[in-house]
């Protein structure tokens, strides 16, 4: 049902309201559950009234974001409600930290494990919460820092963690008048049919399903008109709040979040460039018909508009769905590594955003068949850094410490004498598939030693790492016994 943009308004502002009034009741709890009559109460509880005034605070102004949610053309110099949403967290966070700090250094009696315990669920609460209020750069930036133990505490990796790319459609007369800009004409000049409520709906566009005029089914990827402007004064405020928090605290390094998103949101908001990424991984794996890339369809494809071809299939981490079909998640398991592994190690081509909702699964005369969606992040890496990968995957294999911080050397990542590198070792094993749910829980230590060691994450480094982690993460639910690289070596050992 169809409510318009004022009902659409009011009922963003409800939800946001709603999810205040609940992470409200769930701190209060959390706070008095900690303990009312030890001498850290009375300290305690104060702090629970000051994240109070800025939780009320932060909603109200979400809530105003989503009431007018206004765009770039704001006045010059007058802050967005946006901005303000995420200066008032940035202030919650770091005076909720920097006073629980200086009361363990004066008042230690008062400070105990489970205070600072308290303060990272609570600040990734928080966190959540705007990534899914706000969307958008938020969404991406919280799934990126869920993927870095180095950076951040386990509390807030495990919450973020859950953050799923998917917002609140657009009404059909904006996604309308955005196609039709696009086009140069109305849309019943090129679609006998178009849906009008879509698909999928995420942080930076919107698929609906369609028809030309010629009758060929087709998906059309339109982005939002604003998004553009909307990320941009995002990653300015975040990067202008990570700046701040690195003048007082140099130790907190939340730099490498803004840098990784300056890197790829560019690439998902170039429509051109992933219908370009479409055909090269269409044609990289046309000799497979395990695998199936949407064909893009030409003639109508702008930067902020990509019609391809319309793909039926069942959702990869639909259990049930995919029982229904007589399909066998084992097999779905080894087919999903080993397409993944072959354009990576064979092709130097990666599928880099591989979440549950960009893969489709279909039976097949010979098995079940892979639907690969969302080629935004998919991209062509360099000879050498496959080659460097390979490496890093044989030294791995073989536990040739090092072999493998020469590997990690040539892909940008300087590693030392002073590197912890069994730390190194452990990590990098997570990161390619080698590592199962048991080496998880020490994830986060492992993470910060990572961090401590070697600093910041070369970008490409980083975007393999994630898609590998995502790829595991499936895996797992599909064949929690399957040996992933033994799969991995069918494509680095002779190739």
């Amino acid at each position: 049902m169809t409510l318009g943009p004022w009902g659409d308004a009011a009922l963003g502002v409800r939800e946001v309201l709603l999810k205040a009034a609940r992470r409200s009741a769930a701190e209060t709890r959390e706070a008095v559950a900690a303990g009312i009559t030890d001498p850290a109460a009375p300290f305690r509880l104060g702090d629970l009234s000051r994240a109070q005034w800025f939780l009320w605070t932060g909603a109200n102004l979400a809530a105003t974001e989503r009431a007018g949610r206004p765009g770039p053309g704001m006045p010059h110099g007058v802050p967005s409600p946006r901005t303000l949403v995420l200066a008032t967290l940035a202030a919650d966070l770091y005076l909720g930290y920097t006073t629980l700090r200086e009361r363990a250094r004066w008042l230690p009696a008062t400070v105990g494990d489970g205070d600072w315990d308290l303060a990272h669920r609570r600040g990734a609460g928080r966190l959540l919460d705007a990534a899914e209020t706000l969307g958008g750069t938020l969404i991406k930036a919280g799934q990126f820092a869920s993927s870095r133990p180095d950076l951040l505490p386990a509390a807030y990796t495990e919450e973020l963690s859950s953050l799923q790319d998917r917002v609140p459609p657009r009404p059909y007369e904006a996604i309308e008048a955005a196609v039709v800009r696009e086009l140069g004409r109305p849309v019943d000049e090129v679609f006998s049919t178009f849906d009008r409520e879509p698909v999928a709906a995420a942080s930076i566009a919107q698929v609906h399903r369609a028809r030309l005029r010629g009758g060929h089914a087709v998906a059309v990827k339109v982005q939002y008109p604003d998004v553009a402007g909307l990320i941009e004064a995002d990653l300015e405020a975040l990067e202008a709040i990570f700046e701040a928090i690195a003048r007082l605290e140099p130790d907190v390094r939340l730099g490498p979040i803004a840098d990784y998103l300056r890197w790829t949101l560019p690439l998902e908001l170039d429509f051109r460039r992933e219908a370009r990424a479409m055909k090269t991984l269409k044609r990289t794996l046309s000799h497979r018909t395990d695998v199936v890339v949407p064909g893009v369809v030409e003639g109508f494809n702008t930067e902020r508009l990509l019609v391809m071809d319309f793909v039926e299939g069942i959702g990869i981490s639909d259990r049930e769905a995919l029982d229904a079909a007589d399909i066998d998640p084992a097999a779905v398991a080894e087919r999903l590594n080993d397409a993944f592994a072959e354009g990576l190690f064979r092709h130097g081509v990666l599928h880099a955003d591989p979440h549950p909702g960009n893969l489709l699964v279909q039976p097949g005369p010979d098995g079940p068949r892979l639907i690969l969606l969302d080629h935004g992040l998919t991209l062509e890496l360099e000879g050498s850094f496959v080659a460097t990968l390979k490496g890093m995957v044989g030294a791995m294999r073989d536990g040739d410490l090092e072999a493998l911080a020469g590997s990690l050397g040539e892909a940008g990542l300087p590693v030392g004498p002073q590197t912890d590198v069994e730390t190194l070792l452990a990590v990098v094993g997570v990161l390619l598939g080698g590592g199962r749910e048991e080496a998880r829980p020490e994830l986060g230590e492992l993470g910060r030693g990572l961090g401590a060691s070697v600093g910041d994450l070369p970008p490409r480094l980083l975007l393999v790492g994630r898609a590998i982690g995502l790829l595991d993460g499936i895996t797992r639910t599909l064949d929690p016994n399957l040996d992933v690289l033994e799969i991995v070596a069918r494509h680095t050992d002779d190739s």
